[in-house]
């Protein structure tokens, strides 16, 4: 399937050139990258040429698929352990260790491996 997309929809212009069709697999849950975009210029009509971003994509099954950018930036979570399940600000404990595993791709990685991503753990402080 040949997929257009018109570069004036894709709203920051650093985008244009990471843009990539990605398909969600249905058993690990996680995006695969399909493909890449070329530019391609076309004319619609005698007044009006526009530049679209083409990709070829081949579908094997039923999936959910996207065009998206792969970023690298940091997302930051605020952790707080509590004693029970009421979450009481006097129930509030500290010195309880917390890992946040990150199921993005590891750098190198065109999709993910069959591993985990990076994770990091940390302490809860009062």
């Amino acid at each position: 399937v040949k997929v257009h997309l018109d570069s004036a929809q894709v709203q920051m212009p650093g985008h244009l050139k990471g843009m990539k069709l990605w398909s969600l697999n249905p058993q690990t849950g996680l995006w695969e990258e399909e493909g890449d975009f070329q530019h391609d210029r076309s004319r619609r009509s005698k007044r009006e040429e526009r530049t679209f971003l083409v990709g070829n994509m081949e579908i094997r099954e039923r999936r959910l698929f996207n065009l998206d950018v792969p970023e690298s930036r940091r997302c930051y979570i605020k952790v707080r352990t509590y004693r029970s399940e009421r979450y009481l600000p006097s129930e509030q404990v500290a010195g309880v260790v917390v890992s946040v595993i990150n199921l993005e791709p590891t750098a190198g990685y065109s999709s993910n491996p069959r591993a985990w991503g990076r994770f990091d753990s940390g302490v809860t402080s009062s």
